[in-house]
């Protein structure tokens, strides 16, 4: 049987110089050399006179995963026959059940025997699944008893310590380590069988499909390899995440990203259980088209409308037009780019969910890359007759985004403004900063435009108060550097750290330092996927070669306790962050980089020159956990303020005297 997924999988870019060892990459992505060689060598045993680009062993050990990947899919297409062609099959790569969950009496003996109980009691607000694993809560356990298999309800008398959505989330994390545990007996330890086990038990699915003909086999076994990376229910990730709502995509070679409830793939975006998809708006720079539909499609999403705005596509999109509304979006600068990363999803019941992110709609973005995103709650729809900018929240979220994409001008545009101006998003507790291409105007001075750094200069003005005489330092950490001027003071230490340093003074300030992350060559070569995974990084030697002064502020890539140091960061980050590192004064999280195009030149006479599209939102903790900095330790944080998730280690460690930044040329 041959793995013709192709209408599913893209093409690897590494065609036959592809030097990869893992099984999921070769399920994700097709390699058609490969294809050909195991046709006419099943046997695996090439001939020494066979001319490859890479040692016949790597190719002996890729071919084995083919071999691999084929029996999986037979696996697979065998079960789905078995379940009947007419029935629906529910898909839940992640649940490895094969019977109904262990009594609670049973768990209850484990966890007092195995486990040290929480010296927290029933005011354990904690929000970690480990902590779960490590520490008994007698309390939980006799909740979990009164339920017993029935969904998981909090009893009206129920007196409880914490809130009653954190008490829900830990009675999750409960319910599932009895079940993984009742398994763990009854699971067989070959992939080709587990594979097996989870297509057979359709009441413990999150995406419904229907098999209907072998490719649809073919595209479940697609399905279970990419779903495979996910662990926990999505609702109970955003329980996971409130109030900061912050998510780092998930790594593909990083297992431990996989259980991380604050990791995400692309597909768990569309999951069903956050709302039943009706149409969707992507806003971006570089898509891959065919990948893109894919993750939609391993949902169960075909053909619902689409609107994308893009920069830079793969392929000829007109024949997509029955369901795809496409515009190319070209800026009046050759220097500037459509940058902005978001998207818009609509549901059934006119209710929306945004999305603010920095990963292309391209496969190598959401595999071995640090990228970030911040999901909104989902915003319901007004009362009819409602004033259009009702419902907007405290930080003026739905407007600034409205005037945003009102700044296309595009009547592509309109139904998407209007569904927006029509549903409550007074819940949103961050602000929305952009970027638009153009020379802007401000009679009030400059610190009124709506857009680039002067925007988040007025924002941090209003609602910043400078403390601790300025001492934290400022934290820059980009993707990308762009030409910055011969010295620090000629744009970066000057408009943009005092747009960085904003705020309200009562008094005279030193100015702070100033850090700037950025991968060293070492970082990426010990990447995960070595020297290519600088693909995402585009600063140029010839860029640097003009500043070289930069690398005076420079600090390493690294994210030991988020598992992230190996991958690559395509995630754009600013902060304040106490010298101590256990106070962070506020967090953006943007698609913007370190450049003049991205945030814009001012002028003497107050005009502001913006060259690309750049989106990103800002995280103030007056607004979100009424204090005036987000902890980042325990000892600061509590139930309604829970640490943020700082992306990567603090301190910064600076480069070495023998570090030399990362080059774009060195793939080149």
């Amino acid at each position: 049987m041959s793995m013709n997924v192709s209408d599913l999988r893209m093409d690897c870019h590494l065609g036959e110089k592809c030097y990869r060892k893992k099984k999921q990459h070769f399920y994700e992505r097709r390699h058609r050399h490969l294809e050909k060689l195991l046709e006419e060598y099943q046997d695996l045993n090439i001939p020494t006179t066979f001319i490859a680009k890479l040692s016949h062993q790597t190719l002996r050990e890729q071919l084995k995963f083919l071999q691999e990947i084929r029996s999986d899919c037979t696996t697979v297409e065998d079960s789905l026959q078995n379940i009947g062609k007419s029935s629906p099959v529910s898909l839940s790569p992640n649940k490895k059940l094969t019977g109904s969950p262990m009594s609670s009496s049973k768990n209850n003996d484990k966890s007092s025997s195995n486990e040290q109980i929480c010296s927290y009691g029933e005011k354990c607000y904690r929000k970690n699944p480990k902590h779960f694993e490590t520490f008994s809560h007698p309390h939980l356990n006799d909740l979990i008893k009164i339920m017993g298999d029935k969904e998981i309800s909090i009893p009206p008398d129920h007196k409880t310590e914490i809130s009653l959505e954190t008490l829900k989330l830990q009675l999750s994390f409960l319910r599932r380590n009895e079940v993984s545990e009742d398994s763990e007996d009854h699971i067989q330890p070959s992939s080709s069988s587990s594979r097996s086990s989870r297509c057979k038990h359709p009441e413990e699915a999150s995406c419904k499909v229907y098999a209907t003909s072998k490719n649809e086999a073919q595209a479940q076994g697609y399905r279970v390899v990419v779903l495979d990376r996910v662990k926990n229910p999505i609702l109970n990730k955003l329980m996971a995440a409130a109030p900061y709502n912050f998510f780092l995509t998930t790594i593909s070679d990083s297992p431990q990203t996989h259980n991380e409830m604050l990791s995400l793939t692309f597909a768990e975006l569309v999951d069903p259980n956050l709302g039943q998809l009706e149409s969707s708006l992507q806003i971006n720079f570089m898509v891959q088209f065919g990948w893109l539909l894919a993750q939609y499609h391993i949902m169960g999403h075909r053909n619902k409308p689409m609107t994308l705005l893009y920069g830079d596509v793969d392929m000829e999109l007109d024949r997509f037009k029955h369901f795809l509304t496409p515009v190319k979006v070209k800026p009046p600068s050759s220097f500037g780019s459509h940058h902005s990363k978001m998207m818009v999803f609509s549901y059934t019941d006119d209710s929306i969910r945004i999305v603010v992110c920095t990963a292309n709609l391209v496969e190598s973005d959401w595999d071995n890359r640090t990228q970030g995103l911040w999901i909104s709650p989902r915003c319901s729809v007004l009362p009819k007759k409602s004033d259009t900018m009702a419902g907007d929240s405290p930080t003026n979220f739905k407007r600034d985004l409205i005037k945003y994409l009102s700044a296309y001008k595009l009547p592509e545009l309109v139904p998407w403004v209007k569904k927006l101006q029509n549903v409550d998003m007074s819940a949103v507790r961050v602000f929305f900063i952009s970027s638009v291409p153009g020379t802007h105007h401000s009679p009030a001075g400059h610190l009124k435009h709506d857009f680039g750094h002067p925007s988040l200069a007025k924002l941090l003005n209003e609602h910043i108060d400078i403390s601790d005489n300025n001492s934290y330092p400022v934290i820059a950490q980009c993707s990308s550097i762009g030409s910055l001027g011969p010295k620090p003071e000629s744009w970066l230490l000057s408009d943009m750290l005092s747009t960085f340093t904003s705020g309200k003074r009562h008094g005279v300030y030193s100015k702070p330092s100033f850090r700037f992350i950025y991968p060293s060559f070492e970082n990426i070569s010990s990447s995960y996927d070595g020297l290519l995974g600088g693909g995402c990084l585009p600063y140029s030697r010839k860029t640097h070669q003009r500043q070289e002064w930069v690398t005076s502020f420079m600090c390493q890539w690294i994210s030991d306790h988020r598992h992230r140091t190996r991958a690559p960061p395509h995630i754009k980050t600013y902060c304040r962050v106490s010298p101590d590192c256990s106070k962070l004064s506020y967090f953006v999280l943007t698609s913007a980089n370190m450049s003049k195009a991205a945030w814009g030149v001012l002028s003497k006479s107050g005009s502001l020159n913006i060259l690309s599209y750049e989106a990103g939102v800002l995280f103030l903790p007056q607004f979100m956990i009424d204090r005036d900095y987000f902890p980042l330790t325990e000892e600061l944080a509590d139930e309604n303020a829970p640490v943020f998730p700082m992306p990567y280690d603090l301190p910064p460690t600076s480069f070495a005297y023998s570090d030399i930044p990362w080059f774009i040329e060195n793939i080149m």
